[in-house]
């Protein structure tokens, strides 16, 4: 992405208890929390935890009304008070604004209007849903052309394509709601949105300016993580952070193909911005509905890179770090960067990117960005085209790679890398997209 741019106290119900057979019944006191007393219920001191936040691993899980949850021997606590009659209570969930528990015997219950009904696992289950190969990447949260041509004429464009996957950046929480609530059924069934959430670490409002660390920047994003999982579930694959290692004042030293190649200083804040993402989804979709990319290089070369967030390497050599985990690695790749299973770097050194990169973490291998840079001629561009959407349909069977996206479907501000142009008219390379992907299918 070329642009970087959140009781009546001791009222008395008849509830079940949470046997290992999930049955029995008895009586118990239960806290109202309109008349909590301000010590054990507030909102200031307490807020609310993230959905998806559980015991275990928490100690404690907070509802919206500011109380403190607990279990003790297998028994709910809220307030400092036992929640019905309770009992072998293995899992507590605060998901989607409820507590919902879970018992020995895999039974669930959901807390409302002060009483336990019986629930099931409110948590998305695994998905079949498929991830697309071909793909190309929106912008619909930048506005312009995005929001301005609408979204039925843009999924017609990208199925006349044959581009059915489409990844669209997010870098804040009313952009999750935009795209969950106006991108994914404005472009129907037949375009698979593929989110990009970006939990930019100096973007926390908490932070107040100052510099993030690895444990803010864990936490800012593990909270935009778990709102995304909650509003975009059922979406095949995501993906965290866009081009970390190309952000700052620091330059990549050499290729990158090192760890010694990148800034010590901010290394663990992306770090803790990429475990942060990924715990957070996770901490939601337990079920690993949907695949997470957290790996957020700019690609290329940048070897380096992969190996010490995936394996708790820092720039200055140190060992044992936390480790980042990825389900999926990602690659941007650009045609200045020539063919990414045979291309050179600065120091001379020849690589085959894709080699690398599979033969070191066996995990699949998805170009969320890769296109034509803008001092390429036309012809240039359709050569490069022709030559490089086989190779990747290829690289199925070599490497894993299960997909691409291209950058990108408008000329914008982003530069003009489109497929059509700000007005959105055909360019020539229309066609020849058009005609690599049908080929290729």
């Amino acid at each position: 992405m070329k642009l970087q741019i959140l009781r009546n106290h001791s009222t008395y119900l008849v509830l079940p208890i949470f046997a290992a057979c999930g049955g029995g019944s008895d009586a118990a006191s239960v806290a109202n929390a309109a008349s909590d007393p301000v010590a054990v219920v507030n909102v200031a001191m307490n807020p609310a935890s993230v959905s998806g936040a559980a015991i275990p691993p928490s100690a404690s899980l907070n509802d919206s009304s500011g109380a403190v949850w607990s279990v003790k021997k297998g028994v709910v606590y809220r307030a400092g008070q036992t929640v019905g009659s309770t009992a072998n209570v293995k899992l507590l969930l605060w998901y989607a604004g409820k507590m919902y528990a879970q018992n020995t015997g895999n039974n669930w219950w959901v807390w409302q209007n002060n009483n336990w009904v019986q629930s099931a696992d409110p948590r998305p289950a695994a998905s079949t849903a498929a991830i697309p190969f071909f793909g190309i990447n929106e912008h619909y949260n930048y506005g312009g052309i995005y929001t301005s041509i609408p979204l039925a004429t843009q999924a017609a464009t990208l199925s006349d394509l044959g581009l059915t996957a489409n990844r669209q950046d997010i870098h804040s929480y009313d952009q999750i709601d935009a795209v969950a609530n106006t991108v994914i059924p404005g472009m129907g069934s037949k375009i698979t949105i593929m989110p990009m959430i970006d939990a930019y670490p100096w973007d926390d409002p908490s932070l107040n300016g100052k510099t993030p660390t690895e444990a803010s920047a864990y936490a800012y994003a593990y909270s935009m993580a778990a709102y995304a999982a909650t509003k975009l579930k059922g979406v095949p694959v995501v993906e965290f952070g866009n081009e970390y290692d190309n952000d700052g004042d620091t330059p990549v030293a050499n290729d990158g193909a090192n760890v010694s190649d990148y800034d010590n200083n901010t290394w663990p804040i992306w770090r803790g911005a990429l475990r942060g993402s990924y715990d957070g989804w996770r901490s939601v979709d337990t079920a690993g509905s949907t695949k997470i990319i957290a790996t957020a290089s700019v690609g290329f070369l940048h070897l380096g890179w992969y190996k010490g967030m995936l394996t708790g390497v820092q720039p200055d050599g140190t060992t044992g770090h936390p480790v980042v985990k990825t389900d999926i690695i990602q690659l941007h790749w650009y045609s200045d960067g020539g063919d990414p299973e045979n291309t050179w770097g600065v120091t001379g050194t020849n690589y085959n990117v894709l080699k690398s990169l599979h033969d070191a973490y066996n995990l699949p291998i998805m170009f969320t960005e890769i296109g034509v840079n803008t001092d390429f001629t036309t012809a240039q561009a359709q050569t490069y085209i022709n030559k490089t959407i086989p190779e990747l349909v290829a690289a199925k069977a070599t490497y894993n790679v299960i997909g691409f996206n291209w950058y990108e479907l408008y000329d914008d501000p982003t530069g003009d890398y489109g497929i059509l142009t700000s007005n959105a008219s055909q360019k020539p390379i229309y066609a020849t997209i058009k005609q690599a992907v049908a080929a290729s299918q």
